[in-house]
């Protein structure tokens, strides 16, 4: 849940980010650049298949089509720029290790996934197994050994932490063990992970059939519909629900549960593809010259090095002189002394001669010689003094200037580092203020595949509109799947969707169903909106201030008629569509269609809504929304306890000549009740906010 919500956060900011004057263009621009920057960065980014198809079973039924539908998969992914890892016919330990080594290459290549596997495949305990060909499965305890579990491919894509990832199972046929009893058909629902889109063939719960042509039913769609140029994937997979269904009068309606945070196109627009490459050329000329520049940075060091070893091996060449020069001077003054020691013994020798001859002048001159002796000898020391003396200062001077040179080298050093860091900040700055200005140069422009052009998008949004206004009451379902076909996550797609249900089921289509379990440990579940709405249904609201927390009003909305297309309270005080969105508010307001309640709740569900808003003055304003459902929580109001779907959605609206931001939160609970328990919103424009308003169920009655 903290990590939906960081999502949304993330994009909020992005909004917020691209400029203040983005607000004032009658489109949310910086939603649609966010997305297509989203876009192009998964266009940068490599792609890599695991392709999985198994027909001959040893033990189970064999299948016709798995091994095709394989093939034909990989070569259209081949087309789209995929590097492919197939597998055909694989046993247990093939597909385990294949698995295992696609979730490395994911980790390594931080590329975009895509997995597929046809073939048997069964739920036991809410996890679903893949069969490999030569599983031997006599009793239920066999499952888990002998077949691949669905956990180790989704444990392997989260370790990986790869920006997007793509998991399609053709996997839902009647249960492949013969007696064996499993307790559920087809495989069981479970969340896609982060930044994850899983598709089944069949809803959770169900089964499909091998078909009968080259290709199953849901492959041979599904690979018509991914070489469809400009299609997003999500869409993809919309139409290919669709095409199925219809083919099957409802008996296989493909499921899918996402988590996607940006587009994917295995086709991409020209003119996104165009700046995929370029910004990717870019890249590859940021990253040259960053290469330059270490390289550079590398040779300076190495330069700096060679400047130091020669500087200390010029110091410790000097150091050698010097020891020299003390040793000269020891063995100088030991020879000195050696010298003065011989002398004196020849005095002395001399004196002891004189001294037998003559005695008395023995006497006399030997205090003569005595005195001269020990003159010499302080004369000898007083020299020898000196020269330590000289020597010492001679010392100390090579020594001050020795360690002078260093301290100058030092700051020398420091100097052309401090000036080659600033050197390297400015160009850093440089470039910062070069992408700033044609970031600058580039706001009033769209993102490749946008619409720079305001009245060119307002134009497109009224002929949907117009479409849809022709088409909403339809008794056909040929207008409703033409809709849907073109606009496959249109602004009233969601509607659409009912009208056409509604007309499926009224020409005999018996549709099947997911099969949502509350203690299935892997998914938060899914639910359908109840339109069942009944005359004399009653909802009391209260509306607090999300500040002060103060009750503001309380209102008691009752349902007095109901039409094909409308649900009207209190005689016309307030009508909605019947998914429960406002056609008319209270206060006079009227609104065009829009959907901010959506047909089928599942966590990961996305859809946007565009929609004209009139008060009673007529001043025509508009509004687009984008809304996501972010988590499944206990919610408590006065009217009780609910496990509800917390979708959030933001956006912005125009008011006469006011830009005004929307955030909003609202819980449903579906299962219990036609309509939210908990609207949170709030509206700002660029100064301040102008409204924050709680609405929470009191009471209700629905019979």
């Amino acid at each position: 849940m903290a990590l939906q919500s960081s999502v949304v956060s993330r994009r909020r900011m992005l909004q917020a980010g691209l400029g203040a004057t983005a607000l004032f263009l009658p489109l949310p621009y910086a939603w649609v650049w966010a997305q297509s920057d989203g876009a192009m960065k998964l266009l940068r980014l490599p792609k890599i298949a695991l392709v999985i198809g198994n027909s001959n079973y040893k033990s189970a039924p064999q299948l016709v089509n798995p091994s095709n539908d394989a093939k034909a998969i990989s070569d259209t992914l081949r087309q789209s720029g995929f590097d492919l890892t197939v597998k055909l016919d694989a046993g247990r330990e093939e597909m385990a290790a294949a698995i295992s080594g696609y979730a490395q290459t994911l980790a390594a290549k931080k590329a975009v996934g895509l997995f597929y596997f046809a073939g048997h495949g069964v739920q036991l305990a809410w996890r679903n197994y893949l069969i490999p060909v030569d599983a031997a499965v006599r009793k239920l305890d066999d499952i888990q050994a002998n077949c691949v579990d669905l956990t180790s491919l989704i444990e392997g894509i989260n370790k990986a932490s790869n920006p997007m990832n793509v998991v399609i199972l053709d996997a839902c046929r009647e249960n492949p063990f013969g007696d064996i009893r499993v307790e559920n058909r087809g495989l069981s629902q479970m969340d896609a992970p982060h930044t994850t889109l899983l598709a089944y063939a069949t809803a959770p719960g169900n089964v499909a059939s091998d078909g009968e042509g080259a290709n199953g039913l849901y492959t041979e769609n599904l690979l018509r519909e991914m070489k469809a140029p400009n299609a997003k994937i999500e869409d993809i997979f919309k139409r290919v629900r669709l095409h199925v269904r219809r083919r099957t009068n409802g008996q296989q309606i493909p499921w899918e549960s996402t988590s996607l945070e940006e587009d994917f196109y295995f086709l991409p627009p020209q003119a996104l593809a165009t700046a995929a490459e370029e910004a990717a050329e870019r890249e590859r000329q940021q990253e040259e010259a960053l290469r330059e520049k270490r390289r550079a940075a590398e040779e300076a060091e190495r330069k700096r090095q060679q400047e130091i070893a020669a500087r200390e091996a010029k110091l410790a060449a000097e150091e050698a002189e010097r020891k020299r020069q003390q040793e000269l001077a020891a063995l100088e003054e030991r020879r000195i002394t050696e010298e003065a020691e011989r002398k004196q013994k020849q005095a002395l020798a001399l004196q002891e001669a004189q001294r037998v001859a003559e005695e008395s002048e023995r006497k006399r001159r030997e205090e003569i010689a005595l005195r001269e002796a020990r003159l010499a000898e302080e004369e000898a020391q007083r020299k020898h003094k000196q020269e330590l003396a000289l020597r010492e200062n001679q010392r100390v001077g090579q020594e001050t200037e020795r360690k002078r040179k260093e301290e100058q080298a030092l700051r020398e050093a420091r100097l052309a580092e401090a000036a080659a860091e600033k050197k390297y900040q400015q160009e850093i700055a440089a470039r910062e203020q070069q992408r700033a200005r044609e970031a600058a140069q580039r706001q009033p422009k769209p993102a490749p595949g946008g619409q720079a052009d305001p009245a060119l998008a307002e134009r497109l949004f009224e002929e949907e509109l117009a479409i849809w206004e022709r088409i909403k009451t339809a008794t056909e379902r040929a207008p409703l799947e033409d809709y849907l076909l073109r606009y496959p996550s249109g602004r009233f797609s969601e509607l659409a969707q009912l009208q056409l249900d509604t007309v499926l089921e009224r020409l005999g289509e018996k549709r099947i169903e997911v099969v949502s379990d509350a203690n299935n440990p892997f998914s938060k579940g899914s639910a359908r909106s109840n339109t069942r709405f009944k005359v004399g249904d009653s909802y009391t609201y209260r509306v607090l201030d999300r500040y002060t927390g103060l009750v503001k009003r309380t209102m008691a909305q009752t349902i007095t008629s109901i039409t094909d297309t409308e649900v009207i309270y209190n005689n016309g005080v307030l009508i909605t569509n019947l998914l429960g969105d406002r056609l008319r508010a209270p206060d006079g307001r009227r609104f065009t269609d829009n959907q901010a309640t959506p047909l089928e709740f599942a966590v990961g569900k996305r859809w946007s809504s565009r929609f004209f808003v009139t008060p009673p003055n007529g001043s025509r304003g508009v509004a687009e929304l984008d809304h996501r459902i972010v988590a499944r929580e206990k919610i408590t109001v006065p009217a009780g306890t609910f496990d509800a779907f917390r979708v959030e959605r933001w956006g912005w609206a125009t008011r006469v000549a006011f830009p005004i931001r929307y955030e909003g939160t609202a819980w449903y609970a579906p299962d219990k009740l036609r309509r939210p328990v908990v609207i949170e919103e709030s509206r700002r424009n660029d100064r301040k906010i102008i409204q924050a308003d709680r609405l929470e169920l009191v009471a209700f009655k629905e019979s």
